[in-house]
């Protein structure tokens, strides 16, 4: 008995004792194996040029913190090829056990500009304060699946175009940063969660589209920072539940298909936007619409407060009126729309789901209600929303300029490769302006028909002035 209990003592000790310490320079190349897990980082560690760190699937890194404001790294001067499994990820993490620090060690930092490179899939960053960088803008397409950002002070901030898919993003500062080097080509984010983020993605200086996507329980679920720096960003079929702000300042962007619940705020500040085929429910404050933002086919209903309109001066007198069509704004508490500036707007195709235009105007809050504010005309429509029984004029918007405006158009819309303008007469003095006001394109009509090519322009929303006045806007994509 006495034998068989050593035996079991000196069993527990040697499990105790299974894992492999490592620090320092790696000059040849070499395997951490799973049957060599865990690997405990007790010192920084630099895989030099020429030679390859290969982990295999299902190994534990943990990296022990020093103290004294300092932290480990691992350094790739080489290559890393670290190819983990849905089933059997690579993790690195905290020596210190359900440690929830954002500073525990630094992170994973690829030394481009001595020709280190990355080979990922399926890791787990824990507890980095910088979980992947590079020293230089890496021009490589990467393709990462079954990531995990925990607990890191920047999740996922690095300087590439990628696809992430299927990922989750936990407990960061900010779980996805898309930063300006990532500009080269468009970042696809397909299939990931980011849940308990003080921001879950941030970024606007690069192409990226979100497809199927949840944003839940994130101080900020989308934050662009600046609603005036317009950049391709879209949001597609993605869920935003209970954050503090689901989407803050989009520039430039589309959000098509995606449902906002219960979050404080479901998009504030929407500048140059495509928002369509949304629903907004149960928010405290459903949506700001901005300069030039198009906020069509959605369902704004039961919210504490619906809609804002507003039109800024930032860009002094350039940038028009949002423009609000086909929606359903209905049932909210205090108001379905609210006028934040001075301007008047055509709200006419819009359903409020009343039959009564006294009740309508009763959740309409504009220049009846504060002289600061401009007024709001609108329509009232049968119960199902499909036929329009009577318009309330509060203001002439269109004035003179009504029966031009309504006879000119332009398709397609938005427009690829050739924009054809109709409606127009002989010597009438076409110009094509970005949403900033900068010439794109300048013509002179010959007859009823313009064609112009814009297959060059970049993605955004685009002016058509005619004799110097504003009366289309299109958006190229």
């Amino acid at each position: 008995m006495r034998s068989l209990l050593l035996i079991f003592c000196l069993t527990l000790a040697g499990w105790a004792s299974a894992q492999t310490n490592v620090q320092g320079g790696i000059y040849a190349n070499t395997t951490w194996t799973l049957a060599n897990s865990p690997y405990t980082m007790t010192g920084s560690i630099v895989v030099f040029p020429g030679r390859t760190l290969t982990i295999e699937p299902g190994v534990v890194v943990k990296v022990q913190n020093p103290g004294l404001g300092s932290q480990y790294y691992l350094e790739v001067r080489g290559a890393l090829v670290a190819l983990g499994t849905k089933s059997q990820p690579i993790v690195f993490e905290s020596a210190v056990p359900n440690d929830t620090n954002k500073y525990a060690w630094a992170g994973i930092l690829v030394k481009g500009t001595q020709g280190g490179t990355i080979d990922l899939n399926a890791i787990h960053f824990k507890n980095a304060y910088h979980a992947l960088d590079n020293d230089q803008a890496d021009s490589t397409h990467h393709a990462w699946k079954y990531m995990r950002f925990e607990h890191n002070y920047f999740g996922l901030m690095y300087p590439s175009p990628m696809d992430v898919d299927s990922s989750i993003f936990y407990n960061n500062e900010y779980g996805l940063f898309i930063n300006a080097y990532s500009q080269v080509d468009t970042n696809f984010i397909t299939h990931c969660r980011f849940t308990q983020n003080n921001v879950g993605s941030n970024g606007y200086y690069s192409a990226t589209e979100f497809l199927n996507c949840e944003f839940d329980s994130n101080n900020y679920g989308h934050f662009s920072a600046n609603p005036f720096i317009l950049s391709y960003i879209g949001f597609n079929n993605c869920n935003f539940i209970a954050n503090y702000r689901a989407m803050e300042s989009p520039g430039g962007a589309w959000i098509r298909n995606c449902s906002f619940t219960e979050n404080g705020r479901g998009i504030n500040q929407a500048n140059s936007c495509i928002i369509e085929n949304c629903s907004f429910t149960g928010n405290e404050w459903a949506a700001d619409v901005y300069n030039d933002t198009y906020f069509t086919n959605n369902t704004v209903e039961s919210n504490q407060n619906g809609l804002t309109v507003a039109r800024t001066t930032a860009w002094g007198n350039l940038g028009g009126v949002p423009v609000v069509e086909d929606n359903q704004l209905c049932n909210n508490v205090l108001y379905n729309v609210l006028n934040g500036s001075d301007f008047n707007l055509e709200l006419e195709k819009n359903c409020f789901c009343l039959s009564d235009s006294a009740a309508i105007e009763a959740k309409i809050y504009d220049g009846y209600d504060d002289i600061t504010r401009g007024l709001l005309n609108f329509a009232v429509y049968d119960t199902s929303c499909t036929t329009q029984l009577y318009r309330v004029l509060k203001v002439n918007i269109l004035g003179d300029t009504k029966d031009a405006q309504l006879a000119l158009s332009a398709y397609p819309n938005p427009v690829a490769d050739v924009l054809v303008i109709e409606g127009l007469k002989s010597g009438d003095q076409v110009q094509v302006r970005s949403a900033v006001g900068q010439l794109i394109a300048a013509s002179v009509a010959q007859g009823e028909e313009l064609r112009i090519i814009a297959q060059t322009w970049p993605d955004g929303l685009y002016l058509i002035q005619v004799n110097n006045q504003t009366v289309l806007k299109v958006f190229k994509q």
